[in-house]
């Protein structure tokens, strides 16, 4: 069978994508080489949108140094415009297309390249002819979601599953001299004492964004214990840069503040053993740091593409020469019981290498740690169900507590 790439540029072409895009949704996918598949990407161009250039933005895919090569090309004289992508079969990522009049230029003298694809991305869209429902994170545009045909299941995540059954509550609440929202989840079968707690960074998305919360009331019916789930709104990018990273301010204001609040409050254990904390990018660094430098308090980190590259140079709020890596803090740091899962993308080239040498570390020292690579870039679309399943792992069941 060909390729829509391999068809030619006939307005037979035209009339085939247009039947296969109403019968399977997009992308298209065809065979590719061993372990691959081609998947086509679609964009219907309006008539009369002065639209000249369409670029694909999918994670762990996209090469922001050399844009073209994700440019897609006009069918004919047709509206439809294609590209044709050799994709890992296992691949599942999110996606949207980049419509512009001018082409995609390199960053502004003074631009850092974080910034400048930030721009780029506000212009970013959906993909119409997608069959799975969109989202959207950290206050950014909306995405679509491609899953190719070997990409393992998602256990815990069910787009049809959305409704919580448990009891949400929304708080305003000071941590660390910052007021914000936290959510607060008690799923079903939650005990009524001695609960034990999962702290999620970046709570505006896993609480209204991405929700999360469904996921939790499944795990009664699974056999895990369940948690009281407390996720914190990160603010802005600005709070966010200066708190997650490695701050001993920040964690000291979790273990100081809000641990005692949520057990005066709200039955929570004061067993660290049951209590972990969670979080993907900059959010994972954050769990992990929790974990290893307050093992009294938590004594589990749910770390999903983990920011441990951090720090680097041209990055947003980047501090002083005298931060501490998360592997040179290993480096004096002695074992204790704290127990680490994580997960890293294959395709995150910025720092799949360092969550491989965390996790190298971590063993070294003797850490209990569950480290896997999902095929995928930095990317919500595995965090969403990463974070339930760190957080069943590491729970664990609740007949052998």
């Amino acid at each position: 069978m060909r390729g829509v790439g391999e068809i030619g540029w006939d307005i037979h072409a035209v009339d085939l994508l247009e039947r296969r895009l109403h019968r399977e949704g997009a992308p298209l996918i065809d065979p590719g080489p061993a372990g691959h598949v081609t998947a086509t990407f679609v964009f219907r161009v309006p008539a009369g949108s002065g639209i000249r250039h369409v670029y694909l933005d999918a994670h762990g895919i996209t090469d922001r140094h050399n844009p073209e090569s994700q440019a897609l090309h006009r069918l004919g004289d047709s509206d439809l415009w294609t590209l044709p992508v050799v994709l890992p079969e296992a691949w599942r990522g999110s996606y949207g297309f980049l419509p512009r009049t001018e082409p995609i230029t390199r960053p502004a003298l003074g631009e850092t390249e974080w910034e400048w694809w930030r721009g780029i991305l506000a212009g970013l869209v959906t993909d119409p002819a997608s069959r799975l429902p969109t989202f959207s994170f950290m206050g950014g545009r909306a995405r679509s979601e491609a899953v190719m045909p070997s990409a393992p299941p998602q256990l815990w995540w069910d787009h049809s599953a959305m409704r919580a059954r448990g009891t949400m509550t929304e708080e305003f609440r000071t941590i660390a001299g910052v007021r914000r929202r936290i959510w607060i989840y008690e799923p079903p079968g939650l005990p009524e004492r001695d609960r034990p707690v999962f702290v999620v960074f970046d709570g505006q998305v896993a609480a209204v964004e991405v929700p999360i919360a469904a996921a939790f009331d499944l795990f009664t019916e699974r056999g895990v214990r369940v948690p009281l789930v407390v996720m914190i709104d990160s603010i802005d990018s600005v709070v966010r840069s200066r708190e997650l990273p490695c701050s001993a301010e920040f964690l000291g204001a979790l273990t100081d503040e809000l641990l005692p609040y949520l057990r005066a409050e709200w039955n929570a254990t004061g067993d660290a053993r049951s209590v972990l904390a969670g979080g993907s990018s900059y959010g994972g660094l954050a769990a992990s740091y929790a974990a290893l430098q307050a093992p009294r308090h938590f004594g589990g980190a749910v770390s999903l593409s983990g920011s441990f590259w951090w720090p680097r140079p041209g990055m947003p709020g980047q501090p002083d020469a005298t931060a501490r890596s998360i592997q040179r803090q290993l480096d004096d740091l002695e074992p204790h019981e704290s127990r680490f899962w994580m997960r890293a993308g294959v395709l995150e080239t910025r720092l799949i290498e360092e969550n491989r040498d965390v996790r190298r570390l971590l063993h070294v020292k003797g850490f209990d740690v569950d480290y896997r690579e999902f095929c995928g870039g930095h990317d919500n679309v595995h965090w969403r169900d990463g974070l339930v399943a760190g957080a069943a792992a590491l729970l664990g069941t609740a007949a052998a507590h």
